[in-house]
C-alpha cells in the first residue's frame, strides 16, 4: 500500500524538482538514522544521570546516618542538628529528617513532599524508597556499631562485644528528599546539545548532498530547459555538452532531436506555404481553364468599382455566354466540352490587353473586366472577342464544331450602387442579346426595357429561392363546379401564391422567370410535397366520398428525369389516394414534350391518377395531337370562354372543342367563368365543368383539408 502511495503521481514529492527529490532521498535515511541514534544515546544519558543522582543521594544518606550514630545514641540534639544542617548545605537536598527507632521525628529541615512513615519499616540499608517528577526519597537506618578499643596493657585490640553489638541495634532513621531539578536541567542541556549536534550533522550532510547533487542536477536542468524551449517552439535551442557518460549521450540526443525537428518543421512550413499558395490560387481560379473564378473576378470587379467612386475613371464589364456549347457536350461528351473551354480561354486571354481581367464564371459563362475603358472602346473589344469565338474551329474525333457568343456590356461609372447591380445588368444584357438572335454584343443603357425585363426576371430568381427557404409559398384552392351532373365528385384545382409581401403574388408574375432559370422542377416538387403533407389525412379519411385535386405541372418538370422519378415514387407511396389526383399539363407543353408526356401519363395512370390538358385551343394543332394523349379532361382556354356569351366566334370554338371531347369521351372544363351568362352559354353547349370567380374565389388549402377532415 505504501508503495502505491509513493508511486502515485499525486504524491507530494512529485510536485518538486529533481534537486529537492535528491535531497529528500539523501537526507531522509540520514535523518532516520540520526534520530534513532540520538534518541538511543539521549535515553541512555537520561538514565545514567538519574542513576548517578540516586547513587549520590544514597551515599549522602548513608554517610549522614553514620555521622548521626553517636549523637543519636548520646541524645545530643545540638550535635545532631549541626550534622544535619551541614549535610543539607548541598543545594539538591530539600528535606532532611532524623527519627528515633519508633519513627518519631527528632529533627527535620524542610517541608517533605513524600511521606516518610510507610517506608521506615523497610529501611534496613540505605534505600531509594520513592520518587516523583521533582524529588526522590532515600532513607537509611542509624545503627549502633561495635567499638574496637586498643588496649596497650593487654598488648592488642580488645573488641567490646555485647548482644546489642552483635545484633546491630537500630537507633533510628535518616531520610533525605533530593531534588531532581538540576538533573532535569542537565538532561535538557544534554538534549539540546544532542539535537544541535544532530542538526549540525544533517546540515553538513545536506550541504554535501546539495553540492554533490548539483553536479547531477545541473546537467538535468540544462536538458529540462532545452526541452521546455523546444516544446515552446524554439527549435534552435541546444544543450551545451560539458559532461561525460550518460549525460553526454542525453545532451547529444537532445541536440540531434532538436536539429531533426527543426529540419522537419522547416520542411513542413515550406509544404504549408506551398499548399496555402495553392489553396489561395484554387480559391480564386478556375481549375479547368486557369482563369479567375467568380470569387476572384468579384474581387477584381470590386476594386474597379471602388476606383470609379473615388475618381472619374471608367471601366467596362463584359458578360459572355457561349452559344451552341451544349451541342458539343451532347454530341461528343463533357471531355470535349472541357477541352473546348480550355482552348477558348487561352485564345481569349491572349487577345485581351495586359491590364484586362478575364474569368470563367461557371459553365460556359465568362466575365471580362476592361480596365480604363470607355463604352465605345468596350464595344470594339467585345466585337473582337465575338469574332474570335465565332471564327474559332474546334476539332474533336473527326468532328469540327463552331460556337458563338452572346455578350452583355456595361460601363462602370460612379452611378452604380454596387457590383451586384453591375453583374445583374451585364447578365440581363447578355440574355437580351440571346433573345435578339444570339452571337451579338448588347450594350446596357439605362431605360432599356428589354434588359430591365431581364433584370427583373433575374431578381425573381433570388427572390424565389429565398421564398423556398423561408417557406413563403402557400397553396390555395378553387373549386371546379359541375354544370350539369350535380352528383359528380367535388373537384378542386390547387393554385400557388407567394407571400413575401403584404398581399399574395400571383404565379403569372414569377412563373416566366422560374421557367427561364430552371426553377420550375423545384417549385413543382414543393407543391406536390406540400399538398400531400396537408391533404393526405383528410383524403384518406374521406375515401368513401372522394374528391379530385388538380395540380399543374410545368414543361421543365416534365423534361426532368429526376422529377419524373420523384412524382412516380410519391404517388406509389400514396397509392390509396392516387386516383384523387389529377395532373394538368398545358397544351403547348404536351406537344413540345410529347414522348415524355406519353410515358408519364402511362406510368401514373397505372396508379389511377387522372390527367387534364390545360389551355386547350391555344395551339395551332390542338386537335391533331389530341387523339395521341390519353387525358381525362380538356380545360378550354379562358381566352375563348371569357367573352363567348358576346362573341360568336369564341362560342363556336368552345362548341367545337366540347363536341370533339364528347365524342372522345373526355370531360371538358371551361376556365375564366366570370358571370351567369357565360354559365348558361356553357350549359347550352354541353360543357361539363366551369371554373372561375363567378363560382368562388381562391382560398387557402388548409381550409379545404379541414373541411375534408370534418366530413368523417
Amino acid at each position: 500500500m505504501s508503495k502505491n502511495i509513493l508511486n502515485s503521481p499525486k504524491h507530494w514529492i512529485w510536485n518538486y524538482g529533481i534537486r529537492v527529490r535528491m535531497l529528500v532521498l539523501t537526507l531522509l535515511p540520514l535523518l532516520l538514522v540520526a534520530t534513532g541514534l540520538s534518541w538511543y544515546y539521549l535515553v541512555a544519558a537520561y538514565q545514567e544521570m538519574d542513576r548517578a543522582l540516586e547513587r549520590r543521594a544514597l551515599d549522602q544518606v548513608g554517610q549522614l546516618a553514620k555521622a548521626c550514630e553517636f549523637s543519636l545514641f548520646s541524645g545530643n540534639r545540638d550535635e545532631l542538628s549541626r550534622l544535619v544542617r551541614s549535610s543539607v548545605s548541598d543545594s539538591d537536598i530539600r528535606v532532611a529528617i532524623v527519627s528515633d527507632r519508633q519513627g518519631r521525628e527528632i529533627f527535620r529541615i524542610g517541608q517533605p513532599r513524600l511521606l516518610l512513615q510507610p517506608y521506615q519499616s523497610q529501611a534496613s540499608n540505605s534505600n531509594l524508597l520513592a520518587r516523583s517528577e521533582e524529588t526522590i526519597l532515600v532513607i537509611a537506618p542509624v545503627v549502633l556499631q561495635p567499638l574496637a578499643i586498643e588496649d596497650a596493657a593487654l598488648g592488642g585490640v580488645n573488641v567490646i562485644s555485647s548482644a546489642a553489638a552483635r545484633d546491630d541495634i537500630k537507633l533510628g532513621h535518616v531520610a533525605l528528599e533530593v531534588s531532581r531539578l538540576s538533573t532535569r536541567a542537565r538532561q535538557q542541556s544534554r538534549l539540546l546539545y544532542g539535537l544541535s549536534i544532530t542538526g549540525l550533522g544533517l546540515l553538513l550532510a545536506g550541504l554535501l548532498a546539495w553540492r554533490l547533487g548539483r553536479n547531477i542536477v545541473q546537467p538535468i536542468g540544462m536538458l529540462t530547459e532545452a526541452v521546455e524551449k523546444i516544446a515552446a517552439g524554439d527549435l534552435n535551442a541546444r544543450v551545451k555538452i560539458e559532461t561525460g557518460g550518460e549525460f553526454a549521450v542525453l545532451e547529444r540526443g537532445i541536440n540531434h532531436m532538436a536539429a531533426e525537428l527543426k529540419n522537419s518543421y522547416d520542411t513542413l512550413q515550406e509544404k504549408i506555404r506551398a499548399a496555402t499558395a495553392k489553396l489561395s490560387w484554387q480559391a480564386s481560379h478556375d481549375p479547368l481553364t486557369g482563369l479567375l473564378n467568380r470569387h476572384g473576378f468579384d474581387a477584381a470587379l470590386q476594386q474597379a468599382w471602388d476606383s470609379t467612386q473615388q475618381t472619374d475613371m471608367r471601366h467596362c464589364l463584359l458578360y459572355l455566354d457561349l452559344d451552341q456549347f451544349k451541342l458539343v457536350n451532347d454530341t461528343s461528351g463533357h471531355q470535349a466540352g472541357d477541352e473546348l473551354l480550355r482552348q477558348l480561354a487561352s485564345a481569349m486571354r491572349q487577345s485581351l490587353r495586359g491590364s484586362d481581367v478575364i474569368a470563367r464564371l461557371g459553365g460556359d459563362e465568362f466575365g471580362v473586366l476592361l480596365n480604363e475603358c470607355s463604352a465605345p472602346v468596350g464595344e470594339q473589344l467585345g466585337e473582337k472577342l465575338r469574332h474570335l469565338i465565332g471564327d474559332f474551329r474546334f476539332s474533336w474525333n473527326g468532328r469540327v464544331y463552331q460556337v458563338g457568343a452572346s455578350i452583355g456590356l456595361v460601363e462602370l461609372d460612379r452611378h452604380w450602387p454596387d457590383t451586384a447591380h453591375l453583374m445583374s445588368a451585364a447578365d440581363a444584357a447578355c440574355y437580351a442579346a440571346k433573345d435578339a438572335g444570339r452571337n451579338k454584343v448588347r450594350l446596357y443603357r439605362r431605360g432599356d426595357e428589354e434588359v430591365e425585363r431581364r433584370r427583373g426576371e433575374m431578381e425573381w430568381v433570388g427572390r424565389l429561392k429565398r421564398a423556398m427557404q423561408a417557406d413563403h409559398f402557400q397553396l390555395y384552392y378553387q373549386p371546379i363546379v359541375a354544370l350539369a351532373d350535380s352528383t359528380s365528385e367535388p373537384h378542386y384545382e390547387l393554385l400557388l401564391r407567394l407571400h413575401d409581401e403584404e398581399s399574395p403574388v400571383l404565379p403569372m408574375a414569377f412563373i416566366p422567370a422560374a421557367e427561364r432559370y430552371q426553377l420550375m422542377p423545384m417549385i413543382d416538387r414543393w407543391v406536390i410535397e406540400r399538398a400531400l403533407a396537408v391533404c393526405v389525412p383528410g383524403m384518406n379519411a374521406s375515401l368513401e366520398k372522394p374528391v379530385m385535386v388538380s395540380i399543374n405541372l410545368s414543361g421543365a418538370s416534365l423534361s426532368d428525369t429526376q422529377f419524373q422519378v420523384f412524382i412516380h415514387k410519391v404517388m406509389r407511396e400514396n397509392a390509396a389516394i392516387a386516383p384523387q389526383f389529377c395532373f394538368e399539363i398545358t397544351e403547348t407543353t404536351a406537344i413540345s414534350n410529347l414522348e415524355t408526356v406519353l410515358v408519364l401519363i402511362e406510368n401514373l395512370k397505372t396508379l389511377g391518377c387522372k390527367f387534364a390538358l390545360d389551355d386547350f385551343g391555344s395551339g395551332l394543332s390542338s386537335f391533331a395531337y389530341l387523339h395521341n394523349l390519353a387525358v381525362d379532361y380538356l380545360k378550354i382556354d379562358g381566352a375563348f370562354v371569357r367573352d363567348m356569351a358576346r362573341d360568336p366566334v369564341d362560342a363556336a370554338m368552345v362548341e367545337a372543342i366540347a363536341k370533339v371531347a364528347r365524342i372522345m369521351g373526355i370531360k371538358t372544363v371551361a376556365e375564366y367563368v366570370e358571370d351567369q351568362a357565360t354559365v348558361d352559354a356553357l350549359k347550352a353547349l354541353g360543357v361539363d365543368y366551369g371554373q372561375g370567380h363567378h363560382f368562388a374565389e381562391a382560398k387557402p388549402l388548409t381550409m379545404l383539408c379541414a373541411e375534408l377532415a370534418a366530413r368523417v
